[in-house]
């Protein structure tokens, strides 16, 4: 009970950061080979594109936000200046089996998106930053609904990379 209490807290206190991931959104992702060799991603934050002969490093990892919340994230190094990072946020306990938890969570996640549909915001796409926090300079950002999105975003990437053949994945 004190874990359901110290979450609901959490997400009230924090919720500008998680502002609610749904990842019960229909799946129309698509990833195709094209004939350039550049890896294009059209996702719902903007449209992100990189020549494969300048990717450098492409990789997958998580971590633990303010023990509240779970981020899963891309990245793309390349030659240039810029890194590109792509991420999903869940909060820890999102996929509990407890029905008391899970229901807390839920509530709290409709409110925000209410508040969000409100003032004509995507809450589960948009990124969100506290200077100086979480700015990073020449850092190109992109949130995810979920990490089965991202998932699908890194192979996509790491195809591309790996046969040296341009593909483009889009998130709708």
């Amino acid at each position: 009970m004190k874990r359901i209490i110290i979450a609901l807290v959490a997400l009230i206190t924090l919720a500008p950061l998680v502002t609610a991931q749904n990842n019960n959104k229909k799946n129309d992702n698509t990833d195709v080979q094209t004939k350039l060799r550049f890896w294009e991603a059209s996702l719902p934050g903007g449209d992100y594109l990189v020549a494969l002969n300048r990717i450098t490093s492409v990789s997958m990892h998580s971590y633990v936000v303010n023990g509240s919340f779970m981020v899963y994230e891309v990245v793309v190094d390349t030659d240039g200046t810029a890194l590109a990072r792509f991420y999903a946020i869940e909060m820890i306990g999102e996929n509990t089996k407890s029905n008391i938890a899970k229901n807390l969570l839920d509530r709290g996640k409709d409110i925000i998106e209410q508040g969000g549909s409100r003032a004509g915001v995507d809450t589960n796409t948009l990124v969100e930053k506290q200077n100086p926090l979480t700015t990073h300079a020449k850092t190109i950002e992109y949130r995810l609904y979920g990490k089965s999105d991202l998932d699908q975003l890194f192979n996509s990437v790491k195809k591309a990379w790996r046969e040296n053949r341009g593909r483009k994945f889009s998130i709708k």
